[in-house]
């Protein structure tokens, strides 16, 4: 179940995927699409909590797309449902390096990774059960897998 600032969040991105995601064209075609999803979702969402390319750390330019300071909630977007469990772990790494920066109370404690339903269906047969228990238990991070 979805507090209310999650099911805006994912909602509006359903809105936006839905107004924007090709179903033909080219590679490039393709990117200029997931970008504008991104960008579009990004505008609608943000607010003084809520906030966008948020840099991991300064020790390099990895950003998480969008982190909602109040819930300690980071919400990744893959828009295309190929290749997610790639986008995943590097997207967890991003979260994990954030909070290592961070103070107790300030750190992440939800990781929403968004995407296609067939990539979503695809990750979670291939997450180990135990691996999500110790992400919970030794860093305190709880993992939400969303299909648009």
């Amino acid at each position: 179940m979805y507090s209310v600032p999650e099911l805006m969040i994912i909602e509006t991105l359903r809105a936006v995927h839905l107004k924007h995601r090709l179903h033909e064209g080219d590679v490039s075609a393709h990117t200029k699409s997931a970008q504008t999803i991104t960008k579009e979702w990004q505008a609608a969402v943000c607010n003084e909590s809520v906030v966008s390319e948020v840099r991991v750390s300064k020790a390099n330019n990895e950003r998480i797309d969008v982190v909602d300071l109040d819930t300690k909630t980071a919400y990744e977007l893959k828009v295309s449902g190929k290749n997610t469990h790639h986008e995943f772990y590097k997207d967890l790494v991003k979260v994990l390096t954030y909070n290592e920066y961070q103070a107790p109370a300030q750190r992440l404690t939800k990781l929403v990774f968004i995407s296609e339903e067939a990539g979503i269906r695809s990750l979670q047969a291939r997450l180990d059960v135990l691996f999500l228990k110790m992400l919970k238990s030794k860093h305190s991070l709880h993992i939400e897998l969303v299909g648009i």
